[in-house]
């Protein structure tokens, strides 16, 4: 019996490694963020085929209509809230009031952004005001935060709220120090980092560029992950490029389906850990005998 326990785990392994017919071989996610503001660039982006991951800034004059519109748009796509998070640049010349570091964020008139100097309690406060505006996120990433998160105790104090919910996050990676992987990890919160900033310079030769980029690391790696904003050069790039994604045997596909494709791969990794062990073990069944 265990040797053809052993057998179908095998050739269940084999069959889940062979590729279906058309099944696209690489994947990639691609993050609209910074929406909230207009409503027809905003509307614009999700209007762009596939299963786009949508940003939305809290408090923001749109932020509403265009969640709403993500949530019936259909096709897989899906909303995040985009968090506005304490920046390096806060830190030069540290103002004394909440309104005037806001402005330095250049996060929403109304939102509170995540900071260093506020208690866990206030931290947490401001965390809930903005994901309570959102019910229908699935996710959270940060706007700006190169300061917050490098920070430990705030990591840990952003990722031990996200355990209670539902909500993975995307780390925007604007920084190197960041220890949001860690935090995550610590938390058991479902994480995705960005690979890719499409439009930095938002030059269309730029922005081919930094694309290109993403289609080399997603058919190497197996999945990119993309953040772009919603400017007139970045959408003119994307409705033209991403109906040809197949030609290239890439999906396009959601935060969400991104961290199950990382579950899936590695639970086959598991297996094929715990089968390869099984294999260095002797076979003790009486000859004969199955």
């Amino acid at each position: 019996m265990y040797y053809y326990l052993k057998r179908i785990a095998c050739l269940c392994i084999v069959a889940s490694c062979l590729p279906a017919f058309s099944q696209p071989s690489s994947s990639l996610v691609i993050i609209i963020d910074d929406l909230g503001n207009n409503l027809s660039l905003g509307q614009r982006a999700i209007n762009l085929p596939g299963a786009i991951t949508y940003g939305i800034l809290p408090s923001t004059p749109q932020s509403q209509n265009l969640a709403a519109a993500v949530l019936n748009s259909g096709n897989d796509k899906e909303m995040i809230i985009h968090m506005p998070m304490e920046s390096v640049y806060s830190q030069v010349d540290k103002p004394k009031t909440l309104s005037t570091h806001k402005k330095q964020f250049s996060a929403p008139e109304k939102t509170q952004t995540l900071a260093s100097y506020q208690t866990q309690t206030v931290f947490a406060k401001n965390l809930h005001a903005a994901m309570q505006q959102f019910p229908s996120a699935r996710g959270l990433n940060n706007h700006q935060g190169s300061h917050l998160t490098a920070l430990t105790d705030q990591m840990n104090w952003l990722m031990g709220e996200l355990k209670e919910t539902d909500l993975y996050f995307i780390d925007s990676k604007t920084t190197g120090s960041s220890v949001a992987k860690k935090a995550a990890a610590n938390h058991g919160i479902p994480y995705l980092v960005r690979d890719v900033f499409l439009d930095h310079d938002p030059s269309p030769e730029a922005i081919d560029k930094q694309y290109r980029r993403a289609l080399k690391i997603a058919n190497k790696k197996g999945c990119a992950v993309i953040i772009a904003h919603p400017n007139r050069n970045t959408l003119d790039y994307l409705e033209q490029q991403i109906p040809l994604l197949a030609e290239e045997n890439i999906a396009i596909v959601s935060g969400s389906e991104a961290i199950r494709q990382q579950r899936r791969e590695a639970n086959e990794r598991i297996k094929e850990t715990l089968l390869s062990k099984a294999e260095r073990q002797p076979d003790l069944s009486p000859s004969g005998i199955h």
